[in-house]
């Protein structure tokens, strides 16, 4: 068995109180669209060109100060992501300054710019957790999947010097046509450095970037992404914890985003944390309940200021309402298919999200399929 991120008791004491008072308990600041790869799932990567042609980065002061606006209104875990914050020159400064004021701070980051002299003023305010995305497990498959030829090598790089320093890292694994042969090997890399790891094998539709995308990706079919997820929870939990799971109940297919936990079901209303204690703002500023989910246009809150965009955004989400035959359906523990995953999917809240809809129907049939062909590995070796 691997390790998976598993929240602190605490801590989700912490958000389920936040939400039921409408307190913004956690919040994401995504600091640049940009990125120094070219994921070809990326929901969000602009070229800096691209960026400049759309809206100036905001500055790091912006930032600092948005962030003390947001600790009083009651944050306390925030998430620092991007494209790769750290292509920002000003990144260190921003950091440390969100450290000082006492936020447990976490960061998204594609692990291929953190070098040696990053590591002495991580080391000096470490964050609570790296979150690095692993894209696969060889320079070949990066450059296939993210055109950097020296992506795995960079990458297994960050891991030694932040393992070194002392600083938690958790994987994330995005598993896709490109890079689905490197799964074996991804979570043997896990196991052997001792890493948390977080993987799935859906990707929303990057609306963000594309607003003609709705439910398209450069994905896997849905019956495609229902073998690998079966895959996935079996190279997570271990071929006897598969098999057993199987027999006796089906294996819940892995989650997308661990910050997404469901809360108390609400009927048609959005289940998990977004718009009730957690937000996500934009690189331009734009106010979102999550990080997927459409821009309430006219929401910046370098213009409007936190508090304002915090009501409103939690009024709005409030409002929102799931397709109903998804309430009514036997398999929605399973599926969990989320607000952002009906809209990606569908481009309205009040249609089911066939794709995710389709995976969750092949699901079942493909745990058996992926259990049978143990089975008959394992007698294959025993003969």
């Amino acid at each position: 068995m691997i390790n998976r991120p598993v929240e602190a008791p605490l801590t989700e004491y912490l958000h389920s109180k936040a939400a039921r008072r409408g307190i913004p308990l956690s919040g994401t600041f995504e600091l640049t669209p940009c990125c120094n790869m070219a994921c070809k799932m990326c929901y969000v990567r602009l070229t800096q060109k691209e960026q400049m042609d759309i809206a100036p980065l905001r500055t790091a002061q912006e930032w600092i100060e948005l962030g003390r606006e947001a600790k009083e209104e009651g944050m306390l875990y925030l998430l620092l992501t991007g494209g790769e914050p750290f292509l920002r020159p000003d990144f260190k400064e921003i950091f440390q300054a969100l450290h000082r004021m006492g936020l447990i701070l976490m960061i998204n980051s594609n692990g291929t710019m953190i070098n040696e002299e990053t590591m002495e003023w991580l080391k000096e305010t470490p964050p609570a957790r790296m979150n690095i995305t692993l894209y696969g497990a060889s320079d070949e498959t990066y450059e296939r999947l993210c055109g950097n030829p020296h992506g795995f090598t960079q990458v297994m790089k960050s891991i030694r010097l932040l393992k070194e320093a002392g600083i938690s890292i958790r994987l994330n694994v995005s598993m896709t046509p490109h890079n689905k042969e490197d799964a074996d090997e991804i979570f043997a890399i896990a196991k052997r450095e001792g890493l948390l790891i977080q993987s799935t094998s859906y990707m929303f539709p990057p609306l963000r970037r594309d607003e003609d995308m709705i439910g398209r990706n450069e994905r896997f079919t849905p019956e495609e992404a229902a073998y690998e997820s079966a895959r996935l929870m079996c190279l997570q939990n271990g071929e006897e914890w598969f098999l057993d799971k199987v027999k006796n109940a089906l294996p819940p297919m892995p989650s997308e985003l661990d910050e997404c936990e469901d809360l108390a079901g609400e009927g048609e209303a959005i289940r998990c944390r977004a718009g009730k204690c957690s937000f996500w703002i934009t690189w331009k500023g734009d106010f979102m309940a999550c990080g997927m989910l459409p821009v309430f246009e006219g929401r910046n809150v370098f213009h409007l200021g936190f508090a304002k965009c915090w009501e409103e955004t939690k009024r709005e989400v409030a409002a929102i309402r799931l397709p109903a035959k998804c309430k009514e359906c036997e398999a929605r523990d399973t599926c969990k298919a989320c607000a952002a995953m009906v809209y990606t999917e569908s481009g309205n809240y009040h249609t089911v999200p066939e794709y995710r809809c389709n995976m969750t129907k092949a699901y079942p049939d493909a745990c058996l399929r992926y259990a049978d062909q143990i089975m008959r590995k394992g007698k294959k070796d025993n003969e």
